[in-house]
């Protein structure tokens, strides 16, 4: 038995308890039964229910075919779910593997439920009997393979130890294989100068290189010049079966999602995109280096090594032997462009255009006369209306089709992806080409998409996440026209008794007849959210405040009768909180949080007697509010930090012509499930206080080393990562074994992380606090002194600490061209750290003229609002990741 293996067995024996709670929970979660399994322990968890239950199960799920599902699983196979089948067309059986090291089985989740709806109307099963959906069954199956991977994971991270000696050998085998590389890159380098047609050159680079890097394949793509197809033009393969030559021949460039003009390093356990998992999918790529060859500022080929079937980790050797390669092509390239041409040639682009799968049109556009259109495209528009209309299209001189747009075809109701260039017809004459993409049924799905993100599955009710985006535009409505609206929350007293006196099923039923009852509120219907289990939100926009007071009672009339549910009564009393906007807030979080707070209040005050309150300032006193905070602060780190998220506010070079971002400060922030978004200047000093920023950094620091390692592979490997480290975290005494351990589990390359620190950790042990940072900067970090200028501001500081970058306070900044003292601090902190090497980083640049002043100045840095707020990571990919 391997080594994790035995670490999984042994975690697996002695937690017992802790799986059976999670197995419990997972089953009453989900609505199915499980037990826990082991290849050589036999049972490891109980059966969870009850007796009646498990003697049910036990009839449909023989111990036959439990041992069935065991046995199908393999060491070392991909499959990590099976399932089988029984006599009953109802019954679902399925195996979740739990596997070790080299990914051997050491246990197996056995799973059963029973699909509600193909139980036959004639058949008795006990209503004690836990019933679910097909749907559903699909959705845990899918949940407990996740969770078992990730439960597992952390149990042998915390259990193993994984720091090795190095020895003499390992440093014997580095000298050998840079020995190795240097004589590969002068057999490569000797191809520069053969009279070999490009071609067999290439041909021989690819597989010198390929070799090298142990890889299965390596090719080169050629680009056409209108840059729609592309095609594998050489290529060397370790077996034939690695070969992607023929699968990808004449491809539209857009399919291959790497074709973006940037360079891209995906190791085998890089987090991928949805098209660069289709693509690795399809073509069982592991691991791949895909690089740009440009030639007259234009790619015009792409060079790839990729591995198939096998896990690899790219280093940054492999990556720079890649680059030298690339540059070598390049070169020969460049010599060769005027000899032979790589261009196609326009005597088939009639035929090709014919071919190529979508509808296309070419059109003069000064003479309104249409050149050619394939078979296709005369497909798509048949309807006479949508003809004339796409017609009048082709000629359109407005520039709102240049490039990609989406087109309605109103008539015959499809949906076309339009891309339109300018290009060269045979004849010389410039020409327009369009051509269209039939995408109907990807606007469907995301319709449909879109409709199940912002609804409750259970009450059809909008869910939280259409709740925070209707509030905040109702508010900021309300600012702007000098309106009013209301916000009422709603939480439902005791409905964990009501769960357990009725059943799951019929409290669920409860919610929905809850759910209905206030969606049948005419003044504010659609208004009406699940934001919680048992937890309502309801809006009273500005076209309905002046109908409040009816609006509460009409909600509080519905709890003071019954509740019919499964043919009985039943009485179901509620607490309801309330605030208004923009007399409480106007910022959208801070009015949730007050209205959960005021909720809480309410249910307080007056639970189990419909009782409803509004958010007063005398209710809410700073004593009241830090214990809720300190509460919810230790919940938040005891549940691994997963509230505080890391935002990104880019750093700007404008050093560089265009003032590019070349990477971005992660700053932390709460959004509390209790309390909503809590701002930093409330909760930092707070966590400091409590020893809780220690936790919160760390987890903010893995985060960070793990984007900025996706941003680096993902084109941009020239994108750093700022990360604040307080003076708590640099005081303990494994601070340094914490960076290590964030760059080697992200891989992210100890250049491209800087650890910000400020000036008052010079306030107590000054040496020690030299001493740490030299070992920091060891591991290959650079160090940025925070704040300058504020607080403990000494010129020795410069002097003494061993700093890389001086980021200048942003109270330097918002009075400069007013204040001459501001400009003067700026100008000699900028020219003494040019002298001494240092980077200078001013933040808080706002306006446009303070830009301009710090340009003046020896300043490669600049951070604000002026170019761009924190963002989520979701919002800073989207608009940096380009």
């Amino acid at each position: 038995m391997d080594s994790t293996s035995r670490v999984i067995n042994s975690l697996i024996e002695y937690n017992d308890d802790e799986l059976q709670a999670l197995q419990d929970s997972f089953c009453a979660a989900n609505d199915l039964y499980m037990r826990c399994v082991g290849r050589n322990s036999g049972t490891i968890t109980d059966f969870s229910g009850g007796k009646l239950e498990e003697e049910f199960v036990e009839q449909l799920f023989s111990a036959q075919l439990r041992k069935e599902i065991v046995d199908s699983f393999i060491d070392g196979g991909a499959e990590n779910v099976v399932e089988r089948y029984g006599l009953k067309e109802y019954a679902m059986y399925r195996g979740v593997a739990i596997r070790g090291d080299m990914d051997s089985i050491v246990g197996v989740w056995l799973i059963f439920g029973l699909n509600a709806d193909a139980i036959p109307d004639d058949e008795f099963i006990s209503s004690e009997v836990r019933r679910t959906t097909k749907e559903r069954f699909d959705k845990a199956t899918s949940l407990l393979e996740t969770l078992t991977r990730c439960y597992f994971a952390e149990k042998i991270k915390s259990g193993t130890l994984k720091k090795q000696l190095l020895s003499v050998e390992a440093n014997d085998a580095t000298r050998e294989r840079k020995l190795h590389k240097n004589e590969v890159i002068t057999d490569v380098l000797r191809m520069m100068e053969s009279d070999n047609p490009f071609s067999k050159v290439a041909d021989d680079i690819l597989s010198i290189s390929g070799r090298y890097l142990n890889v299965t394949s390596a090719f080169l793509f050629q680009i056409d010049n209108d840059g729609v197809l592309t095609d594998i033009v050489n290529e060397w393969c370790l077996d034939s079966k690695y070969g992607l030559m023929n699968e990808l021949h004449r491809v539209y460039r857009k399919q291959l999602p790497f074709m973006t003009g940037r360079p891209y390093t995906i190791s085998s356990d890089t987090t991928l995109p949805v098209d660069f998992e289709a693509f690795f999918k399809k073509y069982s790529i592991d691991a791949g280096i895909f690089l740009p060859v440009e030639l007259n500022n234009r790619t015009v080929l792409y060079l790839c090594f990729a591995v198939m079937n096998d896990n690899r980790q790219w280093s940054i050797e492999d990556l720079k032997f890649a680059n030298d390669i690339k540059s070598v092509i390049h070169s020969i390239l460049v010599k060769r462009v005027t000899k032979n041409s790589l261009t196609s040639s326009y005597q088939a682009l009639e035929l090709i255009l014919e071919n190529t799968g979508c509808g296309v049109a070419v059109t003069d556009v000064e003479k309104r006369e249409i050149l050619f259109t394939n078979s296709t495209f005369e497909d798509m528009f048949k309807d006479e209306i949508d003809r004339l209309a796409v017609d009048e299209m082709f000629f359109d001189k407005s520039g709102f089709f240049n490039g990609n747009s989406n087109y309605s075809a109103t008539n015959s109701g499809k949906w076309y992806d339009v891309t339109s260039s300018e290009i060269d017809w045979v004849d010389g004459r410039p020409v327009r080409l369009m051509s269209f993409y039939d995408i109907t049924e990807l606007k469907s799905y995301q319709r449909k998409v879109e409709n199940q993100a912002n609804e409750d599955y259970l009450t059809n009710l909008k869910n939280r996440q259409k709740c925070e985006r209707d509030v905040e535009a109702e508010v900021n409505f309300c600012v702007k026209s000098d309106n009013e609206c209301a916000l009422l929350m709603m939480d439902l007293d005791d409905f964990g008794n009501v769960n357990e006196a009725l059943g799951h099923d019929n409290g669920d039923m409860l919610l929905k007849s809850i759910a209905h009852a206030l969606n049948g509120i005419s003044d504010i219907q659609g208004k009406v959210y699940r934001v919680g289990g048992d937890e309502f939100l309801i809006l009273v926009d500005h076209t309905c405040i002046s109908k409040l007071t009816y609006i509460e009672k009409r909600i509080l009339n519905l709890f003071d009768h019954p509740w019919i549910v499964d043919e009985r009564e039943f009485y179901c009393t509620m607490s309801m909180g309330g605030v208004r906007a923009p007399e409480d807030d106007t910022n959208m979080r801070s009015l949730m949080a007050k209205l959960n707070a005021t909720c809480r209040l309410a249910k307080k005050h007056g639970k189990n007697r419909n009782h409803l309150e509004y958010y007063s300032k005398e209710n809410d006193t700073d004593s009241v509010r830090r214990l809720d905070l300190e509460a919810a602060m230790r919940t938040a780190v005891s549940d691994g930090c997963d509230e505080f998220e890391v935002y990104y506010q880019p750093l700007i070079n404008i050093g560089v012509d265009g003032a590019p971002c070349c990477g971005a400060e992660a700053l932390v922030r709460w959004n509390s499930k209790e309390l909503g978004y809590i701002t930093p200047d409330q909760f930092i000093p707070l966590a400091e206080y409590l020893g809780l920023i220690i936790p919160i950094g760390e987890h903010v620091l893995n985060e960070a080393c793990v984007r900025c390692k996706y941003w680096n592979d993902f084109g941009h490997p020239e994108y750093k990562v700022n990360v604040n480290l307080s003076v708590e975290q640099l005081k303990q005494p494994n601070i340094e074994a914490v960076v290590e351990n964030a760059l080697n589990k992200s891989g992210l390359n100890p250049h491209n992380l800087t650890l910000e620190v400020t000036e008052t950790l010079a306030v107590g042990d000054l040496d020690q606090m030299v001493s740490v940072l030299n070992r920091l900067r060891d591991l290959g970090c650079r160090i940025a002194l925070d704040d300058f200028g504020t607080g403990y501001s000494s010129l020795n500081h410069i002097r003494t600490m061993p700093i890389d970058t001086i980021k200048i306070d942003k109270d330097f900044i918002k009075d400069l061209g007013t204040d001459t003292f501001s400009e003067a601090f700026v100008s000699t902190v900028s020219s003494l750290a040019d002298t001494l090497k240092m980077d200078v980083c001013v933040e808080g640049i706002e306006k446009q003229s303070q830009r301009d002043v710090v340009a003046r100045h020896a300043v490669n840095l600049m951070q604000g609002y002026y170019y761009d707020v924190p963002l989520k990571v979701s919002d800073f990919e989207k608009k940096y990741l380009i």
